[in-house]
């Protein structure tokens, strides 16, 4: 299904999405009260509370099984009681969790409703500073506090969008798991295929790109938060600009501070060395505590922490380096910081530094591997990566715009022009281009309270891909996509993922394969574009209930408008890579597409998508420290240069679907 046709049966309430009564009871349920000071204790990354939180889903699941005609209505009756008792937070990532996962209410098409929607009060964003044109801090900004040039970044960190994404990956992948939903009360908690393989993954991808946002602007890279005894130099002080312009209402201020110079508690603090200390031996003799052999999964599962069957007590008592870090610097103070919360934890500058620790950490482990051996290549010869502009292209934007595509990229780069040099067509483009926009956020309904609200958006473009297939027979084959900035071109965790996509290559061809960026393998889908998508649900036009509807698209993924860098005024040189593989060896069967593949991956009871490694041809050592000599005279490798000009203004393309 071309996404402008999914576009097409999925629209915001005010194009013509019906809002059904379920969802508004669904939207009234999971709206966090404004409140001056958050009263809530929950937080998932607290291993007793997110089992509590797993057991209140069994019970949700355990309801709408017992009530096949009307389930929603007793789940939320249900639901709506327990707050009585139970910490509100807590019951809503419950529900949002059944939501998310159980039949009853997906084959209702029942959406959690975006973060700006549930908690404006925790998206309104900080004081922002005026950005200018280059590399807009000095050598001389290099040298303040981290805390005072961390400022440059606050549009990226407390983007909303940004913040769901991360909100929503960790409900979709729970560390306590998720409940059977067919036997939910058997106590066996179902942890989706190499979980926390993912876990470390999609938390690396982010990473990288928030290093290349830094870069863009000439600050330093993330420094990793390992010395646990130091103060903490950045501070974070939440919304300290803005106030509910109601009478006496005071400033809007839901969660506590943290001052510059902050040191963790005393107790927690031998708590961390004692967990890294134990993962540090772990990854020197390449085994976990009772002996059990590493993998990359099992890794991530032990510092998440996450389940490793069996080993439960060992995992509590030894691991969870990574959330034990959250609990102990988001309880710095007595007030409950926004690092306990997967929804506002990205806003720290602290959040990035921890992450960077506990990844350095995991990268210990996989440069004791050997590299990749891609000696058995397949029988491709790729050619060259295109680049066109979207709004370039002499089509229709609309439902055919992916076929009008590809047959202009067939006449004008294929056929008798495939081993043309076309560097010079007047559509092609050697560069990719971002620009800043902006959009009015309205946090307090009844004030009327707004900001606005600063976001990066790419200009649209297609890929094509010459490629020859030198086989006699068919050859289906998956294409991995790749960018990287020149500075950090030696560094493999750096490389950021596009796209990752099938292609079937007919025998003995030359094949131009046309792209559509939006498609991408990270980006949920179908893609928030307008000011209207970013800041609500898309809901289906059509509600009717359906049974084991697989042809779904979900609310998980990165968002399509973080999809590239913002690079530099007057450009940034990066590297773009393609790498073809075997289809035959990647292929895991499947039945679903939910949101994106890379990051979401699949339903609870499927396989991954993809049998290589998450960051595959990136996830070992380069040969000899080198991508250069790594890469080498490979067939089904393209590596070519790219600039990423951050412009003042582009035409955008308005889809007609």
């Amino acid at each position: 299904m071309s996404l402008a046709k999914a576009r097409k049966g999925l629209k915001t309430a005010k194009k013509g999405g019906i809002l059904t009564n379920q969802q508004k009871s669904v939207n009234e349920f999971l709206r966090v009260p404004k409140s001056n000071k958050t009263s809530s204790r929950f937080s998932p990354f607290n291993r007793d509370q997110i089992r509590e939180a797993y057991n209140y889903c069994a019970k949700f699941m355990k309801i709408a099984i017992e009530n096949p005609d009307n389930p929603i209505e007793k789940v939320l009756e249900y639901a709506k009681e327990a707050t009585e008792t139970t910490d509100p937070e807590l019951i809503r990532y419950a529900l949002m969790s059944f939501i998310t996962h159980h039949p009853s209410a997906r084959n209702r098409n029942l959406r959690i409703p975006p973060l700006i929607k549930r908690s404006p009060e925790s998206c309104v964003p900080q004081k922002k500073i005026t950005i200018a044109p280059g590399p807009v801090v000095s050598d001389e900004k290099v040298g303040e506090s981290v805390g005072d040039i961390e400022l440059y970044m606050n549009w990226y960190r407390e983007d909303p969008n940004l913040n769901e994404h991360h909100e929503h990956w960790h409900i979709v992948y729970s560390g306590q798991g998720i409940p059977n939903f067919k036997d939910p009360e058997s106590g066996e908690p179902v942890n989706k295929d190499r979980h926390d393989e993912l876990f470390v993954y999609m938390h690396r991808q982010m990473l990288a790109r928030y290093d290349i946002e830094l870069l863009g602007i000439n600050l330093p890279l993330i420094k990793p938060l390992d010395n646990y005894r130091a103060p903490i130099e950045e501070g974070y002080k939440p919304n300290t600009n803005l106030r509910d312009r109601t009478k006496n209402a005071g400033k809007i201020d839901t969660f506590g501070s943290r001052e510059p110079n902050s040191v963790l508690k005393f107790g927690k603090i031998n708590e961390l060395e004692k967990k890294r200390k134990v993962l540090e031996k772990a990854i020197e003799m390449g085994k976990l505590p009772d002996d059990i052999e590493i993998t990359i999964d099992l890794l991530g599962a032990f510092v998440e922490p996450s389940i490793i069957p069996g080993k439960e007590e060992m995992v509590d008592e030894q691991g969870g380096l990574h959330g034990t870090g959250h609990g102990a610097i988001g309880r710095i103070t007595d007030d409950r910081g926004v690092m306990l919360d997967p929804r506002t934890a990205v806003r720290d500058s602290v959040f990035w530094r921890w992450h960077r620790h506990i990844d350095n950490l995991i990268n210990t482990w996989e440069e004791k591997q050997e590299p990749n051996d891609f000696s058995n290549s397949p029988p491709v010869g790729l050619q060259d990566i295109i680049l066109v502009f979207k709004d370039k292209l002499p089509i229709n934007h609309g439902e055919t715009q992916d076929d009008e595509a590809a047959a202009f990229g067939e006449k004008t780069f294929g056929g008798e022009n495939f081993d043309t040099d076309v560097s010079d067509n007047k559509y092609v483009t050697h560069e990719l281009q971002t620009k800043m926009k902006s959009r009015i956020f309205v946090y307090t309904e009844d004030s009327k309270s707004h900001e606005k609200i600063d976001y990066l958006f790419p200009r649209e473009f297609y890929y094509y891909f010459r490629v020859e297939n030198t086989s006699s027979c068919q050859f289906e084959t998956t294409f991995r996509v790749f960018i990287v900035p020149e500075e950090l071109v030696e560094s493999r965790c750096h490389w950021i993922e596009l796209d990752k996509f099938k292609e079937c290559l007919p025998p003995n061809s030359k094949t131009v394969v046309c792209r559509d960026c939006d498609m991408s393998s990270i980006v949920r889908q179908p893609p928030q574009k307008t000011d209207d998508e970013l800041d609500d649900t898309a809901l289906p036009i059509d509600t009717t209930p359906v049974d084991n509807n697989n042809d779904r698209f979900c609310d998980c993924g990165w968002p399509f408008h973080l999809l590239l860098p913002r690079g530099r005024k007057g450009g940034m040189k990066f590297k773009l890579l393609v790498f073809i593989s075997d289809w035959s060896e990647d292929e895991v069967p499947r039945i679903s597409r939910c949101g994106s593949i890379s990051f979401c991956a699949s339903e609870a009871s499927e396989k991954y998508p993809d049998k290589k490694p998450m960051g595959y041809p990136f996830d070992r050592p380069f040969k000899n420290n080198s991508y250069e000599e790594t890469f080498a005279g490979l067939n089904n490798v393209v590596i070519r240069d790219v600039c990423i000009n951050w412009v003042d203004e582009f035409p955008e393309v308005v889809e007609d679907c």
